[in-house]
C-alpha cells in the first residue's frame, strides 16, 4: 500500500468532513430552534399560563372572599347600631305595638340593606316567633314560599345554636349569610338576621379573562357557585370531580392543579373568620394554549423550508468541491505513484477556485519534475551534511568534561559553595541524560540524584526551605525507575514552597505490607477540592492543559511519573497527591518490593 493510501486511511475525507460540517452547521441551528420552540418556548408558555391562572384564581378569591365579609360586618353593624334591639325591648316591654315594631324592623331592613344593592333579601325574625318574618326584597313578591322551602329549615337550626357567628351557606346556588342576633348588654339572643347576597355584585367591577371559567366553594362542595355557565356542563365534570377531592376545611392557602384533557383546572382554598373559600378555575386547553398550535404550524413551514434547501446545499458540495477536490487528489496519487509531470486534463472546473488550483497544480507537476531532475539529489546531500554538523555540536561527553572544567576553576579559586553546586548540577545530568540507558537504577541512585536536587534548591532558597528524611535503609538497593522523585520535589518547590515564607520539604521511604511506599510531603497552601480534581487529571493525562513554559513542563513531569509506574508494574500502582495534614500536601508513590530488577 502506497502512502497516500495510508494517509487517507489514517484520516477522513474532506467530502466527509464537509457533508459533516453541512450538517452540524444547518442540523445544529433547526435542532436549536427546534428545542427552543418545542421545548424551552413551549415550557415557558406553559409556565406564564400556569402562573397567569393562579394569579387570576388568588385574585379571584380575594375580591370575592372579601366582598363576602364586607356583607358579613354590615350584618355584625345590625347589632351594633341596636335598632332592631331597642324596638324588641319597646315590644317585650309593651311600650311600642307588634305593628309599630314592624315599622321599626322594617325601617332598618330597607336603610341597612334593601337599598344597598350588594343584598337582594334581608329576612330577619324574632327568636320567640320564628314563624312571623320581617323582610325586604328585590325580588318578586312570590319570596315567602321561597324563603320557606329553601332557607327556612336552615335558618331555624342556627337559631337553635348558641353561637353569634355569622354562617355562609349555598343553597340551591344562592348565597345567604345567616347569623342570631344578641343584646349588646347581657347577651341575650333576641333574633336571627338572614341575608341573600346579589352574586352579579361579587364579581362586579373584575376584569375576568373570557378564557377561563370561575367558581367557588363556601364551606363544602354540595353546591358550586359558577361564574361562567360553561363550568357546570357534563364535559366539565371529571374535571370537577378532581378538583372537588382536594377541598378541605382544614386547608389554607394552598394551589392544587389538575388536568382531564383536553381541560386544566386549579383550585385555592383559603380559610377566613367566618367561612372557608375555595376558588376554582376551569380553562380549555385547546383555547389558552392556542399560540403552541401556530407554533407547531410554523415549525411545520420551517422544516418544509430547510429541507430543499439542505439538499441544494448537498448538491452544491458535492458538484462544487467534492468531485473536482477527487479529481485533484487523483492526479496527487498518479504523481506520487511515479507520475512525475502529469497533468489535469478533461472537462473544465465548475469554478474559478478549482480552475485556478487545477492550473497551479499542472504547473507545479511541471516544475516538480524539473527539480526532480536536476536539483532533488543536491538538495538531499546537503540536508544530510547539516544534520551531521549540528548532531555532532553538543553531546553529554562535552557537557560533562566542561562541567569538570568548572568545578576545577571553582576549587582553584576556593570557592566550595560553586564546587559543590556544579558536582550536584553533574549528577543531575549523569542521572537525566543516562548514558547507560538503563531504565532501573537502585533507589539509593535515586536519593543521590535527590540529594543534588535539593542542595542547588537549598542554595536558591536558603532558610527559607528545611527538608527532612526518613529512609528505611533496608531499602536501599530495590530497583526503582530512573528520576520519579526529582519532579515530585520540583512540583512540591513550586506549589509549595515558593508560595510561602519558609516550608519544608520532607523525604520518606517505608515498607507498608508488601509495598513501598516514595512519599513527598511539602508545606505550602491548603488544596481546594478544584486543585485536587485538577491534578487527578492531570497525573491521569485527561488534564487539557493550555499552559506553556515551565508549569506545562511540571504538568509533563508527573504526568509521566505515573505513567512509567503504571507501565511497569500494572494499574494497581502509582502516584496520588492529596492534601496531607492541615497546611501540607503530599505526594505518595505505590511500588510493589522487587529487588535486583533491571533491564
Amino acid at each position: 500500500m502506497d502512502h497516500g493510501a495510508k494517509l487517507m486511511k489514517r484520516t477522513r475525507s474532506l467530502r466527509r468532513r464537509l457533508l459533516f460540517l453541512v450538517v452540524i452547521i444547518w442540523m445544529m441551528p433547526v435542532l436549536s430552534i427546534y428545542y427552543f420552540l418545542t421545548v424551552s418556548y413551549r415550557n415557558s408558555i406553559i409556565e406564564k399560563t400556569t402562573v397567569l391562572m393562579e394569579e387570576e384564581l388568588k385574585n379571584f378569591t380575594s375580591i370575592n372572599a372579601g366582598r363576602i365579609e364586607e356583607a358579613i360586618d354590615l350584618s355584625k353593624k345590625t347589632s351594633y347600631e341596636q335598632v332592631i334591639e331597642k324596638a324588641w325591648r319597646k315590644y317585650i316591654d309593651k311600650d311600642i305595638s307588634k305593628s309599630e315594631l314592624y315599622r321599626e324592623i322594617i325601617g332598618n331592613l330597607k336603610s341597612k340593606f334593601y337599598n344597598d344593592n350588594r343584598f337582594i333579601i334581608s329576612v330577619f325574625y324574632l327568636s320567640d316567633e320564628p314563624d312571623h318574618i320581617y323582610y325586604t326584597s328585590r325580588k318578586a313578591s312570590d319570596y315567602i314560599e321561597i324563603y320557606k322551602n329553601e332557607v327556612e329549615a336552615k335558618a331555624h337550626s342556627i337559631t337553635k345554636e348558641d353561637t353569634s357567628d355569622a354562617h355562609v351557606s349555598i343553597i340551591n346556588g344562592k348565597i345567604y349569610i345567616i347569623r342570631n342576633l344578641y343584646t349588646t348588654t347581657n347577651y341575650t339572643k333576641f333574633g336571627t338576621l338572614i341575608l341573600e347576597l346579589n352574586k352579579d355584585k361579587l364579581i362586579d367591577g373584575i376584569s375576568l379573562n373570557t378564557n377561563y371559567e370561575l367558581g367557588f366553594f363556601i364551606n363544602d362542595t354540595n353546591s358550586v357557585i359558577p361564574f361562567d355557565t360553561n363550568l357546570l356542563q357534563e364535559d366539565r365534570k371529571d374535571i370537577m370531580d378532581q378538583l372537588t377531592k382536594h377541598y378541605a376545611k382544614d386547608v389554607n392557602r394552598k394551589i392544587i392543579h389538575e388536568k382531564v384533557s383536553p381541560f386544566a383546572g386549579v383550585i385555592y382554598q383559603q380559610k377566613y373568620d367566618d367561612f372557608h373559600f375555595g376558588g376554582i378555575l376551569v380553562a380549555n386547553e385547546n383555547i389558552i394554549f392556542s399560540e403552541l398550535r401556530n407554533l407547531y404550524t410554523v415549525i411545520f413551514l420551517i422544516v418544509l423550508i430547510i429541507i430543499p434547501v439542505f439538499i441544494y446545499m448537498l448538491y452544491f458540495i458535492s458538484h462544487h468541491i467534492t468531485k473536482p477536490m477527487s479529481r485533484m487528489i487523483q492526479a496527487a496519487q498518479g504523481i506520487e505513484k511515479g507520475g512525475i509531470g502529469l497533468q489535469i486534463e478533461g472537462e473544465p472546473m465548475p469554478n474559478t477556485e478549482f480552475a485556478v488550483l487545477m492550473e497551479s497544480f499542472n504547473h507545479m507537476s511541471s516544475k516538480i519534475k524539473y527539480l526532480f531532475d536536476t536539483v532533488y539529489q543536491e538538495k538531499i546531500a546537503r540536508k544530510d551534511a547539516k544534520i551531521l554538523a549540528l548532531q555532532s555540536q553538543i553531546n553529554p561527553h562535552f557537557l560533562n568534561n566542561t562541567l569538570e572544567m568548572m568545578n576545577w576553576q571553582a576549587r582553584m579559586a576556593g570557592d566550595t559553595t560553586v564546587s559543590k553546586m556544579i558536582e550536584a548540577l553533574g549528577t543531575l545530568l549523569n542521572s537525566s541524560m543516562s548514558r547507560s540507558n538503563r531504565k532501573m537504577i537502585p533507589l539509593s541512585e535515586e536519593l543521590r540524584c535527590v540529594d543534588a536536587y535539593c542542595y542547588i534548591i537549598s542554595m536558591r532558597f536558603g532558610k527559607r526551605l528545611k527538608i527532612e528524611k526518613e529512609i528505611d535503609e533496608s531499602l536501599l538497593q530495590m530497583m526503582v525507575p530512573r528520576l520519579i522523585l526529582q519532579p515530585l520535589i520540583e512540583n512540591a518547590v513550586v506549589h509549595g514552597v515558593e508560595k510561602v515564607k519558609s516550608g519544608m520539604i520532607k523525604i520518606k521511604v517505608f515498607r507498608e505490607a508488601d509495598q513501598v511506599i516514595l512519599q513527598i510531603i511539602n508545606t505550602g497552601k491548603e488544596m481546594t477540592q478544584e486543585d485536587i480534581h485538577r491534578v487527578e487529571d492531570i497525573i491521569q493525562g485527561k488534564y487539557p492543559s493550555a499552559e506553556t513554559g515551565s508549569d506545562s513542563h511540571k504538568s509533563m513531569g508527573i504526568h509521566n511519573v505515573n505513567e512509567r509506574i503504571r507501565l511497569i508494574y500494572g494499574e494497581n500502582y502509582g502516584l496520588v497527591i492529596k492534601p496531607y495534614r492541615e497546611g501540607e500536601t503530599a505526594s505518595t508513590i505505590t511500588l510493589p518490593i522487587m529487588k535486583n530488577m533491571d533491564n
